[in-house]
């Protein structure tokens, strides 16, 4: 047969359907059931015709898979095919499905191996789809197949009418949560076509039967149910499918231009009160049954399913609850104290565990003794816990809420209940371990994918989250013991891999991620992570690119669990960079380092490139990039260069120039371009730091004829719109100030260390003094060490400005004024003047 045959084959059906329906729309069911025999036949007759391999099985999903296709309804298909075969079918695939929609069927379609057929289970309208699931063309093996993907997914009676109830909550939220509206969607509106299709899988599925009428041979529905069941769907199908003809498409919402017309059709006449008002009020007088019956259907099942689950011959589940199925439960079976924290991670509509429970646990906790965590059952237990795609958090939080996380990992009990003395932390040591767990746990889950993308992104390379979570509970443990804690905890790590019989590149992992759990973060923050070296150094002690990815996700982890003003954007920018500038070098074959006078020359051909297509003229670029140092083309990127270059154009040297943008980092840079002169830094800090903005970076430059170019970096706040900050680093540069008033410490910092320390070394390849102050945040402290600077004849040439709970931790780097390092006795009296001062 060709085309136009098909074309025609299927336009007979549908006008024969329509046909039949007007001539009696009672008999609706048939022509519902009668569409999707005729869609099969012809989907059969085109997968013979085109010769697909008998390796290929085409399947009905969705409404069609249950055998209902109203008359414009999407015909859902799913192709299975072999494993890993999608390039050799590819191509029949795409012509067949082509040419269904040249016959002029509207077609919905996935093609998935049993590979994908795994990798999807979790999406709930997913494995609703594969549940009423029917075999069109093609071996049964296959399809076969993906059915047992169901059977061994970890979706449970309880998981899917846990979802199934949420899915409704939130689709009749969407309609205000209630079945009257004037203009109802007859499919999707509380009391619709879905709210019967919702009771039906969900009993389906519990009670392993296939259609409504076996759910009466269940004793779940009564036959009156079943009745009122069968009749309000009919009566909905009677309106959808008047619909369809009406509109000639795809239509479920009972506008008030079809209301006239579907009453009509469906046989109503006007008479004491108009036919339409009449068809309206048998619609809700029939969805308020069904609504009445959804209600009263789900509350059985969830009697059924959730109030009372036999897990295995030790625990139950009652009313939310786990309980133990005699008194001696742990007694017995001392591996049931790991068991019931792994049940309830499997089961996530658990609320937690019975009182009664928790008394037998309490009274037993002494059977975790030395020797609990070198049991292989024991190990296997735990190691499954953290292996769960849901629940983890909550587990562990319960395992360390009533003393068994403790007891397992002894060194674990050395930080419960430990706190830090300082202004950096806000929680405890093992509840801001199990922060860090939290959020490594978000990483994994579709729910929290937009809230860190890069994130979630590499949280689905890794192959073993178990690994990263122990990290995550290992970095701190060893906190309060005095030494290094990352050395020390390295130690604590290493055990218990060996003892939960780890293989070494595991370990390794493991043991790497406590050891280097402060690396990454001290590297983005303090360090000049656009040096190629800088980049070299990390890479090499990070080693691998899968372990960088390992290391990311614990760093993102870890600073977000310490105090909750701790992260921003700027973190999370110097983070990212960090990571894919790490990742692509990581990933080259060959790395060649350039010097710097190479790297800065190579930069510099790329901006005058860009420049020139940009329109600036030739003289114009070089009058301004000749009298710029070569460390300009280094600290500056290529966009960054291009705005400097259009700030100046029609601009004379005497005049002072300022300007802002939002950065790649999602900060804002503030630009300074002015005559350079002795209090310059010192007097753009005070101003800014004035104003209540947080500064986090600054770049200081002086050209060869005297010109500064500054750039300060501030967090993003609301009140910056508000701000004419402009202005007013003009008018504090035309009248510098002399001099700044000392930072005013508050009253809660009197408690905790409020000494200045100090830190001096060098930067030989820029030939330059690093020093780094470490001191209590106050209003005032930057432009207090700017001042100092601008006394001691100190010049500024880069600083990255980091606040870290109530203290700062800011890195400048600096030349005397002969632009030399600082010797042994200006470096001490910097120091003595900064101690004073601060």
């Amino acid at each position: 047969m060709q085309l136009d045959d098909y074309k025609t084959q299927y336009q007979d059906l549908q006008n024969s359907l329509q046909a039949g329906f007007l001539t009696s729309t009672s008999a609706v069911e048939g022509f519902v059931l009668a569409r999707a025999n005729g869609v099969d036949e012809l989907l059969r007759e085109i997968w013979q015709g085109f010769d697909m391999s008998d390796q290929l099985s085409l399947v009905a999903v969705g409404g069609y898979g249950r055998g209902e296709l109203h008359l414009y309804s999407d015909i859902d298909l799913l192709i299975l095919i072999p494993r890993d075969s999608h390039q050799t079918h590819q191509d029949k695939i795409s012509q067949f499905l082509t040419f269904l929609w040249d016959v002029g069927l509207e077609v919905g379609h996935a093609t998935r191996d049993i590979k994908d057929c795994e990798r999807v289970i979790d999406d709930l309208s997913i494995v609703t789809n594969m549940l009423e699931s029917r075999l069109v063309a093609g071996p049964e093996r296959i399809f076969n197949q993906m059915k047992n993907v169901i059977k061994l997914s970890d979706w449970s009676s309880q998981s899917f009418l846990v979802e199934k109830q949420k899915e409704q909550s939130n689709r009749h939220e969407s309609f205000s949560n209630t079945a009257y509206n004037l203009e109802p969607n007859i499919k999707e509106s509380p009391g619709g076509l879905r709210d019967i299709q919702t009771v039906a899988w969900v009993a389906k599925w519990y009670f392993d039967v296939d259609t409504l009428f076996d759910l009466v041979a269940s004793d779940y529905l009564s036959n009156d149910e079943y009745e009122i069941l069968k009749t309000s769907q009919l009566f909905l199908w009677r309106v959808r499918f008047a619909l369809h003809v009406i509109a000639s498409r795809r239509e479920d919402r009972l506008a008030f231009q079809y209301q006239r017309q579907v009453a009509e059709m469906l046989g109503y006449i006007d008479g004491e009160s108009m036919a339409v008002e009449r068809f309206m009020k048998d619609y809700y007088q029939t969805v308020t049954k069904v609504s009445r019956l959804n209600d009263i259907l789900l509350q059985l099942l969830e009697d059924k399913i959730l109030n009372t689950q036999i897990l295995n011959s030790r625990f139950r589940i009652s009313y939310g609850y786990i309980h133990a199925c005699n008194e001696q439960v742990f007694v017995n079976n001392p591996s049931s104290f790991l068991e019931v924290f792994l049940l309830i991670a499997k089961h996530s509509y658990v609320s937690g565990i019975s009182a009664g429970t928790l008394r037998q646990m309490q009274l037993n906790l002494d059977l975790i003794d030395h020797d609990y965590h070198k049991k292989r059952n024991n190990n296997r237990l735990f190691i499954e816990l953290l292996q769960q795609p849901q629940g983890v958090n909550k587990a562990l939080k319960l395992m360390n809420r009533y003393g068994v996380l403790e007891r397992y990992i002894p060194a674990f009990g050395k930080i419960s209940g430990l706190m830090q003395y300082d202004l950096f932390h806000a929680f405890t040591v093992d509840q801001h371990t199990l922060f860090v767990v939290r959020n490594l746990r978000r990483f994994f889950v579709s729910e929290y994918a937009n809230e860190f993308i890069l994130c979630s992104e590499v949280a689905a390379k890794i192959k073993k989250p178990e690994l990263l979570l122990l990290g995550g509970l290992f970095h701190d443990i060893a906190k309060g013991r005095g030494g290094n804690h990352a050395e020390l905890g390295m130690h604590d790590a290493s055990e218990f891999c060996k003892s939960h019989q780890l293989n070494s590149f595991d370990t390794k992992i493991v043991v790497g991620l406590v050891q280097k759990h402060l690396l990454m973060s001290s590297v983005a923050q303090k360090q000049d992570i656009d040096d190629p070296v800088i980049i070299k150094n990390f890479a090499d002690s990070v080693g691998s690119l899968e372990f960088l990815e390992y290391l990311y996700l614990l760093t993102v982890a870890d600073i977000r669990a310490t105090k909750d003003d701790l992260w921003n954007d700027w973190k999370d920018s110097l983070l990212k960079k960090l990571f894919n500038q790490t990742k692509q070098y990581l990933s080259d074959e060959v790395n060649t380092l350039l010097s710097n006078s190479q790297r800065a020359k190579n930069n510099k051909a790329k901006v005058i490139k860009a420049a020139i297509a940009h329109g600036f003229e030739m003289k114009f670029i070089n009058g301004i990039l000749d009298n710029l140092p070569k460390d300009y083309y280094l600290r500056y990127d290529l966009d960054d260069i291009l705005w400097h270059l259009s700030l100046q154009l029609n601009k004379n040297l005497q005049e002072i120039t300022v300007s802002s943008k939002i950065s790649e980092s999602n900060v804002m840079d503030i630009f300074i371009l002015c005559k350079d002169f002795n209090k310059l830094f010192f007097n753009l800090v005070s101003v800014v730091e004035q104003m209540g903005m947080d500064i986090v970076d600054a770049k200081i430059l002086t050209t060869k004829n005297g010109q500064a170019y500054n750039t300060i970096s501030v967090l993003k706040s609301d009140n910056l719109a508000e701000l004419d900050f402009h202005q007013a680093i003009k008018e504090v540069l035309i009248s510098p100030e002399s001099g700044v008033s000392r930072p005013i410490q508050q009253l809660s910092h009197k408690y905790f260390d409020n000494k200045t320390h100090i830190k001096f070394s060098e930067n030989k390849k820029w030939n330059l003094s690093q020093i780094e102050i470490n001191t209590l945040d106050r209003v005032g402290v930057l432009s207090n060490i700017a001042y100092v600077f601008y006394k001691l004849g100190v010049s500024l040439v880069n600083a990255r400005v980091s606040t870290l709970g109530g203290r700062v931790e800011d890195v400048f780097y600096i030349h005397n004024d002969q632009g030399k390092l600082l010797n042994k006795e200006q470096q001490l009296a910097l120091t003595k003047a900064l101690a004073e001062r601060l």
